[in-house]
């Protein structure tokens, strides 16, 4: 695989993604010693919490200014200055002034729920079928069937976090947010390049997961993604919450990350630029609050 192509909906053009750690993931994922090796070790949620850890000590505080150079970070959107922070991990799920954010309030404007590279799939009943990668089903992800049913035809949009990105996600709409369900055992990348190498990435990967009964957009299916590296998965509610569009939600530490959101049937008209971009395999640049589509005026499908 070459280059990551985004569409950058500000610029209206096409850019390659600066992938961390493109050498390494090359290896593990497109070699056979790579392969051997991320299947014995890498995967396993030991790997990820000992590399989150040495990312948490004090000595990691040296990566930051790097880090921030190679990937051309805003530090002016940050709410704390670069020498508060006392590890990288810390810099990593650092919070932004509220004014670097702004979301779209208007109750008929379906939001991002993170700074992500989205990809937007219809779903033939319950199954995604990427243009990219394997097929992969809700009952899969979520070892409910009678719930994936109730968002057969619907979307699922695929919010993938790079490591460069604020790491914060957040709620799409006023609503009630249902107790958080955890599955999964695995922390492959989520990469396209782990995509795309016939593993089962979202079906097996560690993943927290709960519906949320929205105002507008009816019942939304919120299924948060661990990857390589990841540490933690921090749900700021994980019992329940009476939620407001834009709220944080929870954030990931060290690690790139996928938000899943699936909606039902009837309910939402994606912007045309994401749909015809995901139609060609191509991720299209979102940031946390904005307008990725619209409110339909029809109910969803019972």
């Amino acid at each position: 695989m070459g280059d990551i192509t985004l569409y950058n909906r500000q610029s209206k053009e096409l850019e390659n993604e600066l992938v961390a750690g493109k050498a390494f993931l090359d290896f593990i994922y497109k070699t056979k010693p790579g392969l051997i090796l991320t299947e014995l070790v890498l995967k396993k949620r030991f790997f990820s919490l000992l590399y989150g850890n040495l990312l948490k000590k004090p000595s990691s505080k040296s990566r930051i200014s790097k880090f921030i150079n190679e990937h051309k970070i805003d530090i002016n959107e940050l709410l704390d200055p670069v020498a508060s922070f006392k590890s990288f991990n810390d810099f990593f799920i650092r919070k932004l002034k509220d004014t670097a954010r702004p979301v779209a309030s208007s109750p008929d404007i379906l939001i991002s729920p993170a700074d992500a590279r989205l990809s937007v799939y219809k779903l033939e009943l319950d199954t995604v079928i990427p243009v990219k990668g394997q097929k992969f089903s809700l009952t899969q992800l979520t070892n409910d069937q009678a719930l994936s049913e109730k968002y057969h035809n619907g979307y699922c949009l695929v919010f993938r976090l790079a490591p460069p990105d604020y790491h914060r996600f957040g709620y799409i709409d006023e609503g009630v947010q249902g107790p958080i369900i955890k599955l999964g055992d695995y922390y492959h990348s989520v990469n396209p390049v782990a995509l795309e190498s016939n593993l089962p990435v979202f079906q097996r990967n560690y993943r927290e997961y709960c519906e949320i009964k929205t105002e507008n957009f009816g019942d939304v299916l919120d299924i948060d993604v661990g990857a390589m590296g990841v540490s933690k998965m921090i749900q700021n509610h994980p019992k329940g919450w009476n939620c407001k569009k834009g709220e944080e939600k929870g954030y990931f530490e060290f690690g790139g990350s996928t938000t899943i959101l699936i909606l039902q049937s009837g309910v939402a008209e994606i912007d045309r630029d994401i749909l015809e971009y995901s139609e060609k395999g191509i991720e299209t640049i979102v940031k946390y609050g904005s307008a990725i589509g619209k409110k339909l005026s029809t109910e969803p499908k019972k």
